[in-house]
C-alpha cells in the first residue's frame, strides 16, 4: 500500500487556504507516488471554495492551478466505483462523496489522506497519518440520514453480472 494515496477535500482545502494543517498535509503528500482523486473532487473543491468561504471565479481558478501542479490523477466514476461507494456509505455511515474516496482508496490499494475524522475512523489502517496533526476533526456540519441498515447484495445479482459484462470482466 505504497503506490499511491487518495487525497481527499478536506485536505486539499487546508492546502489551499494556507491552513494550521496545510505543512503536515503538504509533508505527508509523497510526490514520487501516483496522487488520485475521483471526479467529484473537482467539484467540492469549487462548491467549498466558493459557498463556504466566498472566493471569487479567478481565485478559485488559481487554486485550481495550484492543485494541477500537484499531479494529481483524476479517476472516473464508474458503476463498479459507485457500488463500492455505496456499500462503504452504508457500512460506516458516510455521505457517498466521502464514501467514494474510501472505495477509490480501497480500490487502488491505496493510502487516504484525509482531515476529515469520520473518514479517517472507517479507513482505520489505510487512513494515511498527517505528521503534527493529532486530533482531526469534522470539516463539514452535515447532517446524517444514513442509508439503512445494510444492503442485500444477492438481490442485485443480475444488475451486478450485467455490469460486469459490459465491463468485460
Amino acid at each position: 500500500m505504497a503506490d499511491a494515496i487518495v487525497l481527499d477535500a478536506s485536505a486539499a482545502i487546508a492546502l489551499l487556504r494556507r491552513e494550521p494543517a496545510a505543512e503536515a498535509v503538504r509533508s505527508a503528500l509523497d510526490t514520487s507516488v501516483e496522487i488520485l482523486v475521483p471526479d467529484q473532487f473537482w467539484l467540492e473543491i469549487v462548491n467549498v471554495l466558493v459557498r463556504r468561504h466566498r472566493w471569487m471565479a479567478d481565485a478559485v481558478v488559481a487554486a485550481l492551478r495550484d492543485l494541477d501542479e500537484l499531479d494529481l490523477t483524476t479517476t472516473p466514476l464508474g458503476r463498479a466505483s459507485l457500488l463500492l461507494a455505496l456499500d462503504r456509505a452504508v457500512r460506516f455511515d458516510l455521505t457517498a462523496c466521502d464514501a467514494q474516496y474510501l472505495a477509490l482508496a480501497e480500490a487502488s490499494d491505496a493510502w487516504l489522506l484525509t482531515l476529515d475524522a469520520e473518514l479517517a475512523g472507517a479507513a482505520g489502517g489505510r487512513a494515511l497519518p498527517v505528521p503534527g496533526v493529532s486530533a482531526r476533526s469534522p470539516r463539514l456540519a452535515e447532517e446524517r440520514a444514513g442509508y439503512g441498515e445494510s444492503l442485500d447484495w444477492s438481490r442485485l445479482g443480475r444488475y451486478l453480472a450485467d455490469l460486469r459484462a459490459d465491463a468485460g470482466a
